[in-house]
């Protein structure tokens, strides 16, 4: 019986190296395909090859906000305050992106979504707008991890609009929580991590 559970312990710990391993190894070479996509920018370049530099410098800040935008996705964690994440949806168009996780528990669910610019202009513009949006938005303002939030409630859906700091709106919905739920389930997000993660 002991040796049976020594064993399991030690297929568990060997399973946990490999997939450190694999993760480890996946990140280094993405770091380096990055590496290796903006230094041939000043390669080309150098080189009098300003159209394949121009090609060479937009894929790599592709790249880029991928790595970025991955950093933020990880915020979006598997489980908060109880809830289970379903799947993760990032999209990405014109400098601006949007993540999306719906979060379940039993017969509730609320839908996060993070929309913000990626570059430093479409923050800045989407800051603008954003700013705006929530002060125009009729609702509740209220604060939350120092950041403040507009609760709404004109619908059968209360939404939570959070203006982040960095540029951007995290919204919360749901249609079967109730305001103090859905603030409570806000609180336990970790929206100061995301947001300072993202200047």
């Amino acid at each position: 019986m002991v040796n049976f559970k020594l064993n399991r312990v030690y297929t568990l710990v060997s399973t946990l190296l490999i997939a450190s391993t694999l993760f480890v190894s996946s990140v280094h070479a993405q770091n380096n395909e990055i590496k290796e996509s903006c230094s041939n920018v000043v390669a080309l370049f150098n080189d009098g090859d300003i159209d394949g530099a121009l090609e060479e410098a937009r894929w790599c800040v592709t790249q880029l906000e991928q790595l970025k935008q991955g950093q933020t996705s990880s915020y979006f964690k598997d489980e908060i305050d109880g809830y289970k994440g379903g799947k993760l949806d990032v999209q990405q168009a014109m400098g601006m992106s949007m993540i999306e996780r719906r979060y379940t528990k039993g017969n509730d669910s609320v839908q996060v979504s993070l929309s913000g610019g990626v570059s430093n202009i479409a923050a800045s513009a989407l800051e603008a707008f954003a700013s705006f949006g929530v002060n125009a938005t009729p609702g509740k303002k209220i604060r939350i991890q120092r950041r403040t939030a507009t609760l709404n409630n004109q619908s059968d859906s209360p939404q939570l609009l959070v203006t982040l700091k960095s540029g951007g709106i995290l919204t919360f919905e749901s249609s079967q929580l109730s305001e103090d739920a859905l603030v409570a389930f806000a609180k336990s997000f970790p929206i100061a991590e995301l947001d300072d993660s993202r200047k």
